[in-house]
């Protein structure tokens, strides 16, 4: 018997794991060196091989728990985002194992079908781009974002504030100047996932040692079918436009 809500356990897996590599090495490195980094870290069990790795990435296979355990340390994976419930999932079990190997292709099909256009749609957009769940993790984000990301690891802890992390964490602790406005985009979030008719666009400034930036951070819900997303975006804008009152709608 097949469990339905294993084939999206093992997509939340692959996206998680490509995204981990994409943020500890700033690209995806090939399986070969994967397992060889993975491998110095496996200390207890046999050493993985390069087609265990190729099967974890393609999102075919999902790693014991020993070897998933390395991964999340190694990583900065999530666990909570992991295995969190997906409501498009269907829990039941199915016991005719024909109709429930072709029921759970199809899901895994459908989802990366969506998953693969989402992450496109997302890559066309300028501002830096983040999709939230109703609980403040990062469900994607855009290379705009990633790229930030990865090139200021300062305010928001850089490459930690991708796909897995609780968006909403990182800001509450954000310390020095910076952390009243992130409170408030905080606080922001939390009113869109309790209300998600609302829109809040927030003004602030995030400098860097070679650059003064202000920025408009918007955010706001989207929902289908009783199922939502947060969208969290940060637009670069000029000084002039930064000193305008910010509009909370």
């Amino acid at each position: 018997m097949l469990n339905t809500r294993n084939v999206f356990v093992t997509e939340r897996f692959r996206q998680a794991f490509r995204s981990g590599l994409i943020n500890k090495f700033g690209y995806l490195p090939t399986a070969n060196k994967v397992a060889i980094e993975f491998n110095l870290r496996n200390y207890e069990t046999r050493p993985i091989s390069r087609e265990s790795i190729r099967k974890w990435l393609v999102g075919s296979a999902l790693p014991e728990m020993d070897k998933l355990e390395i991964l999340i340390k190694w990583l900065n994976l999530n666990p909570a985002y992991l295995f969190s419930k997906n409501e498009i999932a269907d829990e039941r079990l199915i016991n005719d194992s024909d109709k429930a190997f072709e029921i759970s292709q199809l899901a895994s099909y459908t989802l990366r079908k969506v998953e693969h256009l989402a992450q496109t749609a997302l890559n066309f957009a300028s501002p830096r781009t983040a999709i939230l769940d109703n609980k403040g993790i990062i469900l994607m984000v855009n290379n705009a974002w990633r790229a930030e990301a990865m090139t200021h690891s300062n305010k928001l802890k850089g490459k930690d504030t991708c796909e897995g992390i609780n968006y909403l964490a990182v800001c509450e602790n954000v310390q020095g100047d910076d952390a009243e406005e992130a409170l408030k985009m905080s606080r922001s979030i939390r009113e869109v996932i309790s209300d998600h008719t609302k829109v809040f666009n927030i003004k602030y400034m995030c400098h860097t040692q070679d650059e003064k930036r202000w920025f408009l951070a918007k955010v706001s819900a989207f929902s289908d079918h009783q199922v939502s997303c947060f969208i969290v975006s940060h637009q670069k804008i000029t000084e002039d436009n930064y000193y305008q009152d910010y509009l909370i709608v």
